[in-house]
């Protein structure tokens, strides 16, 4: 069966257990994710935070926050027998994207700057979560250590990497003579795109540290009378930001050698506040690379509500401030506002299927699961849930908190996916005790789920109806 019909076959196994269910879903418009991360005045994370502390305000009108998380941090309870977790070390996972950019280095930093990354990323601590690329001088996106499955060597490879990114550098050493401003700004926004729709699938947040001296401003000739701001006139952006933001991806621009002049460092300085990232400037890299992973495994998870005219195909600027003195928040100040064509229904049919498709486990949701065989004579698996209830909205209304969430269950085997994927929709309902309890121990919830000989693999996907958030977690049953 071909790849193509086997997505149809997966779309209409879930459509077909999610028809009835999704139907009555009473799920919100689009909302605004944010992932703000908090620095006190010697630049180190801020993670006891509370929701009263965040003020948002989208292009002049105050917001109410909807769900609010804080980081997930320090170790988590070890795993027993037969336990498993999508989030084993306890933090929100994370990965980093390397992009060497020939392209906007300027001809004398571009030999340093090489120098500098073949002698630095030997000397990483492991290379574990952290990918290569080269765009080199000809607009063409080449993969040293690509996003895709774990491999032996994933923890190892920069010791060994500097023959095959220096075979990728040399590769080009001039610009086609046809090359423009324009080409080159649709070039790297490209190699930018490509990367970050790899990364969509890695769990938790991602970024792409941009090794850049800046990039040439393109005004868009649709906008003549465009105010002159970077964001908002430049040729392509748009787009970008709209894949940035789709695929969770922040942008953090990297110079290592020379001296940016006042347009290309405005330049880069809007990319990282228009994605979320930070602009880094001659540091070593592993430094940065710590830091960039820092400041991801510790940020916050803000969404909000917009009102249904808020979606209007134009950009939005964020105001989000911190009433506690002394913080500065790192986070994204502008996303564009495009309308959503999808139904609620729609819209979590499409976030089950990515769920259900992808060869990762997602930790937006935090889960835990102790298998047992079931009891009898009956063929397949009990499972004992535990769900973060941090990681859900829960209403609180009468002393009782509620939520609406969505269980898939999907059996796998050596081939791929078994039979149609079972739906259970759960609306957990807690008191005040409950609740209390819930947020130390988690969220409990048991499940018999029956298998055959054939099944090798159960993967469990919860969706929060309230917030879109989804966590996955796959464990073995033979």
């Amino acid at each position: 069966m071909s790849n193509m019909s086997k997505s149809k076959t997966l779309l209409c196994s879930i459509a077909l257990a999610a028809s009835a269910l999704l139907a009555q879903a009473q799920a919100p418009p689009p909302l605004i994710h944010l992932y703000p991360a908090a620095l006190d005045e010697s630049g180190q994370p801020v993670t006891d935070l509370t929701a009263a502390d965040f003020q948002i305000v989208d292009q002049g009108k105050p917001e109410t926050i909807l769900a609010f998380r804080k980081p997930v941090i320090g170790p988590a309870a070890p795993l027993g027998l037969l336990e498993f977790s999508n989030r084993p070390g306890g933090a929100m996972p994370h990965s980093t994207a390397i992009l060497f950019d020939m392209i906007n280095l300027i001809d004398a930093d571009r030999l340093d700057t090489w120098k500098a990354l073949d002698k630095s990323l030997p000397q990483l601590e492991s290379g574990e979560d952290v990918y290569l690329y080269v765009l080199n001088l000809k607009g063409v996106l080449v993969p040293i250590h690509p996003v895709g499955p774990r491999a032996p060597d994933d923890k190892t490879w920069p010791q060994g990497v500097v023959e095959a990114f220096d075979k990728a550098v040399k590769a080009t050493v001039s610009r086609p003579l046809q090359f423009g401003a324009e080409e080159q700004v649709k070039q790297s926004f490209k190699a930018l795109e490509d990367i970050a729709n790899q990364m969509a699938a890695l769990p938790g947040r991602k970024d792409i540290l941009w090794v850049t001296n800046g990039i040439t401003t393109v005004p868009d000739p649709m906008l003549p009378n465009c105010n002159g701001d970077w964001v908002e006139c430049t040729l392509y952006v748009p787009h970008l930001a709209f894949t940035l933001e789709r695929d969770g991806v922040s942008v953090d621009p990297y110079s290592i050698i020379g001296d940016l002049n006042p347009d290309t460092n405005y330049n880069v300085d809007q990319m990282a506040l228009m994605t979320g990232g930070h602009a880094y400037f001659r540091d070593d890299i592993r430094a940065v690379l710590k830091q960039v992973a820092r400041d991801a495994v510790n940020s916050y998870s803000i969404v909000y509500d917009p009102s249904a005219q808020n979606w209007d195909k134009k950009w939005h600027k964020i105001r989000i401030t911190c009433a506690r003195k002394g913080v500065k928040l790192q986070v994204r100040e502008r996303y564009y506002a495009v309308p959503s064509t999808q139904t609620p229904a729609e819209r979590m049919k499409a976030i089950l299927m990515a769920a259900f498709q992808s060869p990762y486990d997602t930790a937006g949701i935090g889960l835990r699961a102790k298998i047992a065989p079931m009891e009898g004579d009956k063929k397949g698996v009990h499972m004992d849930i535990r769900i973060d209830p941090s990681d859900l909205l829960l209403r609180e209304q009468g002393g009782k908190y509620s939520g609406a969430v969505y269980l898939l269950i999907s059996d796998h085997g050596a081939a791929g996916t078994l039979g149609e994927p079972a739906l259970l929709n759960l609306n957990p309902e807690l008191t005040a005790e409950q609740y209390k309890t819930a947020m130390k121990d988690g969220l409990p919830f048991s499940q018999d789920h029956p298998t055959s000989d054939a099944v090798q693999r159960v993967r469990i996907i919860l969706l929060d109806q309230n917030t879109d958030e989804v966590g996955s977690l796959t464990f073995p049953v033979k």
